[in-house]
């Protein structure tokens, strides 16, 4: 039968845009133009390049090493980002913008909705062994990568491996489940995985997993440390893609940014007014974005503008502001290993003693109100569970309680330096805490460095303000990630939690096959978490993005970049 589940780097943008040399580098007309008319050698010159040589497979190689592909003659989306890529292997991305370029160059077997129910893609169906163990996936027959090579179930065997032998990006939620000698090629159409225990978030996880198109990476290998898979082709894929997604890599500067071209031969059906090309251009200034909006040079905007661009482009009469409730917090991660907030009392102090209020009406207006750790746009979310509010008195009487007197304990707060709204958070807590007789001391920090202070629970402080979200399509990324104690030291999990409890409702319901059986162990699991006061949770985060009002279709999915599928996205 065919089951379906319920359901970032720091690194510095470089190559920063303007209005000015966004236009000089080609506007969206300009750059329109040169596709239609010149084809792939107009849209790297367009993108600043000096001119291409023309590959043995009719693609272009840019002027860094990187491919390009033939584009189409009809409309190109714009669109910003803040941050440089870094990489577009998929056995290695893991942030919002890496994740934007892999889920559209390439496909996983399954894929989810809006409601993080999991669909066939590269894979026509599966079946599930008795014993959820073993996962037998039967392939479309109408799929062929952007080389023209036909999809086979030795590209998935392949691309599997690849993944597990890396060992980076994502491969830890796949390696401890699944050997390499049990992923069994049945024919040209059948793979099956066999996995060593029953394990329930297999199938959101393979959400992750793109395949890659094994003969071309293998026809660009380079000296490895794999045997004769060299280095698996790791050179080449940076900069190049061997994917079958709706897109494929048109022009690549890493720094600046990275153009798509409509693949099309795609196996699916775009919708009506999509677009032939995608320009993501990496753009930090506000004020440049307002004003390529205004101009219309912009066509979508990136999800981390500050709010007075999002108030300019909502009173713009050609532009709108999107607001979508998303299935990630900002938790304010409380570290339970380190004294005083080791302490119960403290901590339960802490979450009756804050103003949550002031957050979501004064600071960040455009929020939803959190209600437990886990939001309520997941369908397992537990409705009733212990969300606490602000009453200081409750606070001071914890704390008296517990033995503790006014002006005793002094904790750390640690938030990411560039974000003004994160300092306000702050400044509200500290004066909030003095309220109730605890003394905060504010230690913001570059995101790079709260990430290295994650690692050690004596280096991570007391509170530290951390947004979360899915990275794959299942409750199971909100819980194991953030709260089992085999995950701990990392930015995910500063609560540093080590509760047995925990682990085991973790663990079993990654061995629960059954859906509704798995949906009541998580809220076991969302009570048990509130109760251990081992995290505030600030607010349930809704993502803003800014279009054209001629642009639409935004689908926002439980995984981490995947709301950036630019083939949901049309013209009207």
């Amino acid at each position: 039968m065919t089951e379906t589940n319920d359901l970032d780097s720091d690194e510095a943008p470089t190559g920063e845009i303007t209005a000015s040399n966004f236009r000089s580098a080609g506007s969206r007309r300009q750059f329109l133009a040169a596709l239609g008319s010149a084809g792939a050698a107009g849209l790297a010159g367009c993108a600043g390049g000096s001119g291409s040589d023309s590959t043995a497979d009719g693609t272009s190689a840019g002027d860094d090493g990187s491919q390009t592909g033939s584009g189409g003659d009809g409309s190109t989306l714009t669109a910003n980002i803040s941050q440089r890529l870094g990489t577009i292997d998929p056995a290695k991305g893991t942030d919002y913008v890496q994740a934007m370029a892999l889920v559209n160059l390439y496909d996983p077997l399954v894929f989810p909705n809006s409601d993080g129910e999991i669909q066939p893609h590269l894979a026509s169906d599966w079946s599930v062994s008795s014993d959820s163990k073993t996962y037998t996936f039967t392939l479309r027959d109408d799929v062929t990568f952007h080389s023209g090579n036909s999809l086979t179930a030795e590209d998935v065997k392949f691309t599997t491996e690849r993944f597990l032998d890396l060992n980076q990006g994502y491969a830890s939620l796949l390696s401890d489940v699944l050997d390499k000698e049990n992923i069994v090629v049945e024919d040209e159409r059948t793979i099956s995985f066999e996995l060593s225990r029953s394990y329930a978030p297999f199938l959101p996880i393979m959400v992750l997993v793109f395949v890659v198109d094994k003969d071309t990476v293998m026809n660009n290998l380079e000296d490895g440390d794999y045997g004769e898979r060299g280095d698996y082709g790791q050179s080449y894929i940076n900069n190049n893609d061997a994917g079958s997604g709706a897109y494929q890599l048109a022009d690549f500067s890493r720094g600046n940014s990275i153009t798509f071209a409509k693949y099309d031969d795609y196996f699916k059906q775009f919708p009506d007014g999509a677009f032939d090309a995608v320009e993501v251009r990496i753009i930090t200034e506000n004020s440049t974005v307002q004003t390529l909006m205004k101009n219309g040079e912009l066509d979508m905007t990136g999800q981390y503008q500050n709010s007075q661009t999002y108030n300019a482009i909502s009173e713009m009469e050609n532009a709108r502001v999107e607001k979508i409730p998303t299935f990630g917090l900002l938790y304010n991660k409380i570290n339970t290993q380190k004294a005083p907030t080791d302490d119960p009392a403290v901590r339960e102090a802490m979450a009756w003693g804050f103003d949550y209020g002031q957050v979501v009406n004064e600071i960040r207006p455009d929020m939803k109100k959190a209600q437990g750790p886990l939001p309520p746009t997941w369908g397992a979310h537990k409705g009733d569970v212990l969300q606490p509010s602000y009453d200081p008195e409750r606070a001071r009487q914890v704390l008296a309680d517990a033995g503790y007197s006014e002006g005793e304990l002094t904790i750390t707060n640690t938030f990411t330096s560039s974000y003004s709204f994160q300092e306000r958070i702050a400044l509200l807590f500290k004066d909030n805490m003095a309220d109730i007789g605890i003394n905060v001391e504010l230690n913001p920090q570059t995101w790079g460095t709260i990430t290295e202070m994650a690692t050690s629970v004596e280096n991570t402080p007391h509170t530290s303000q951390v947004f979360y979200v899915p990275t794959y399509p299942s409750p199971d990324s909100m819980f194991y990630n953030q709260f089992h104690s085999d995950a701990a030291n990392t930015w995910m999990s500063m609560e540093h939690l080590d509760n047995p409890e925990v682990d085991a409702l973790i663990e079993e319901a990654r061995q629960t096959p059954d859906r509704q059986a798995r949906v009541e162990i998580y809220k076991q699991l969302q009570s048990k978490l509130a109760n251990l006061y081992c995290d505030m949770h600030l607010y349930h985060t809704v993502k803003t993005i800014g279009f054209q009002n001629d642009v639409e279709g935004l689908t926002l999915r439980p995984a981490q970049g995947f709301e950036y599928t630019f083939r949901d996205l049309h013209q009207v």
